[in-house]
């Protein structure tokens, strides 16, 4: 053999070992390339996702209320673990945990362990920096409320996992939980990542911005605390409303928390204020003319064996704006008796009583009422002065504001920016409101409510005060109450509609003028300061004791 043909020998020799392996590469270049790319991809897309961060929500002029703030988890793979009591020791000074505790939990049953869910940034760099074994971090976020009890009735709360539980948290919690982040990552044959590369999609962070607004539920509360402070109240609620579109500026409640709205979940009889229903029905069918009067019995008269219908204060002949302002229950029983059962349900359900509002918080309550069919006499007489019938205060706030703006009742809302005001109906016709206005502001200008004055503005309400109905007798107590006072100001172009509610107030004082109109002027004094609302009425109107023991009392 020549030396050619030996070199030619010799190199087939030394190159046979690479046969097999440039042939495995063919393989994958050309044959099964595709294959793999996909295999890429998928895992590229399959391992990029952050953790998810629940969205913001603002008040509405962009103040934070609530936030998801970003917190570090340690864990600990504890069949990795060679030593738990040298991981104790080393562990533990870092992340502030006591190592004898953190060596039980240890040696606990389980193979992970979250030792900590709420390291700070720096915290979690020494854990990872200290490279102990079977010890890792996560990254996620912690729902925070900076203002911290503030508005939490109604924005509600999460859950540990961070889903809506109630509130605005769970009524909007789709809204609210956001898409992760992801990001191109590669990994090797054990997992192990090698390449993290920008994001293929950043997390949505659209925040939900309330109708709300800080500064004003702010007052509500404060307003709220301090009656309850001195009247000792078993619960109580403030909402303010804004009567042109329908929007919730506040909603307070006491006692407070995050996993109960009252004023969407609670109902009650609702008293004198709901007088406004059986006047505005009496306006709008000429049931009476106004200077048309009514026998008031003298305080007391007999409707049926063993009821009688009462007022505190004797009364003789009252036009239809006395027994508002003078808050006469038989007085307001015969001129629901002139309207009718079915004219009162009419009207009832036109002011959006017996119905959902569509306010879109969870718990919504309809209130109730007996239904047309089974009302007798008695219970359309007790109706017209608010008993025998119960109402969400959301509900009675909106019936006010239709007052208020005019004769529109909106639907509430709490959210900015979903559509427009939802117009629900007209109520009445403009006179008929017109009227109904002037005999609200009578009861503040010189009834029942003149401990609802505002020097220099014109104020339109009504008080209320309601016994509570006994759960063990079934009877109707006579020492436990509901005071309440609901109204708008100013008169010439309403910017504010504001209800108080105070349940078994005690000390002595329980009627709604008392307990109150009081918060209803105070608070409504400092919102009209606040948003430089100019004055509407004489400046020398101030508040003033009611004409007399009775009439302060406005029972019914």
């Amino acid at each position: 053999m020549d030396i050619r043909a030996r070199l030619v020998w010799a190199a087939a020799i030394a190159l046979s070992p690479l046969i097999p392996l440039t042939a495995r590469l063919a393989y994958l270049q050309v044959i099964k390339h595709q294959n793999l790319s996909t295999r890429v991809s998928d895992e590229i897309d399959r391992v990029s996702r952050d953790a998810p961060r629940r969205a913001d929500i603002l008040d509405r002029s962009g103040r934070v209320l609530a936030q998801s703030v970003p917190v570090w988890s340690c864990f600990i793979d504890k069949p990795i673990v060679k030593d738990p009591h040298a991981l104790a020791r080393r562990l533990g000074p870092i992340i502030g945990l006591p190592a004898d505790g953190l060596l039980r939990r240890l040696k606990a049953a389980g193979r992970f362990l979250v030792v900590r869910e709420d390291l700070d940034l720096q915290t979690a760099e020494k854990v990872t920096a200290s490279r102990l074994q079977g010890v890792g971090i996560t990254a996620g976020y912690q729902r925070a409320y900076p203002n911290e009890d503030l508005g939490r009735s109604v924005i509600g709360t999460v859950s540990h996992d961070g889903r809506g539980l109630a509130g605005i948290e769970l009524a909007f919690d789709g809204r609210l939980v956001q898409e992760p982040e992801r990001h191109e990552v590669l990994r090797d044959g054990t997992g192990r990542q090698i390449y993290r590369g920008g994001p293929v999609r950043e997390a949505r962070s659209e925040p939900l911005r309330l109708t709300l607004d800080r500064n004003f539920q702010f007052y509500a509360e404060e307003a709220l605390a301090a009656a309850a402070a001195k009247y000792s109240i078993a619960s109580g609620l403030v909402l303010v409303q804004d009567p042109s579109t329908g929007r919730m500026l506040a909603m307070a409640s006491y006692p407070q928390s995050p996993l109960r709205n009252a004023a969407v979940q609670d109902s009650y009889e609702p008293g004198s204020t709901f007088k406004l229903v059986t006047a505005a029905a009496a306006l709008a069918e000429s049931t009476l003319r106004e200077d048309e009067t009514v026998f008031c019995e003298n305080g007391s008269w007999a409707v049926a064996p063993g009821v009688t219908i009462t007022d505190h204060e004797p009364e003789g002949a009252l036009t239809l704006k006395g027994i508002i302002g003078h808050s006469s229950n038989i007085g307001t029983a015969k001129v629901a008796e002139r309207l009718g059962a079915m004219r009162f349900y009419r009207y009832s359900q036109a002011f959006g009583f017996l119905n959902k509002t569509g306010v879109g918080l969870p718990g919504e309550t309809s209130g109730s009422l007996k239904p047309l069919s089974d009302m007798t006499r008695v219970s359309l007489l007790a109706a017209s002065y608010g008993y025998g019938i119960s109402v969400s205060p959301i509900q009675l706030i909106g019936a006010y504001s239709a007052v208020a703006n005019g004769g529109t009742l909106y639907e509430p809302t709490v959210v900015l920016g979903d559509s427009d005001p939802v117009r629900v109906r007209r109520i009445a016709k403009e006179d008929t409101i017109r009227r109904l206005t002037a005999i609200l502001e009578g009861v503040v200008e010189e009834g029942t409510g003149v401990t609802a004055r505002i020097p220099g503005y014109r104020v339109a309400g009504k008080t209320g005060t309601a016994r509570k109905l006994d759960p063990a007798t079934k009877k109707y107590s006579t020492s436990k109450f509901v005071a309440s006072f609901v109204g708008f100001v100013p008169v010439s172009k309403p910017r504010f509609t504001i209800l108080v509610v105070m349940d078994d107030p005690k000390g002595g004082a329980y009627y709604g003028s008392q307990v109150a109109a009081p918060v209803f002027a105070k608070l409504a004094r400092g919102l009209l300061t606040l948003e430089g609302v100019p004055p509407d009425g004489p400046v020398g109107l101030a508040a003033a004791a009611p004409r007399s023991k009775a009439a302060q009392a406005a029972r019914f």
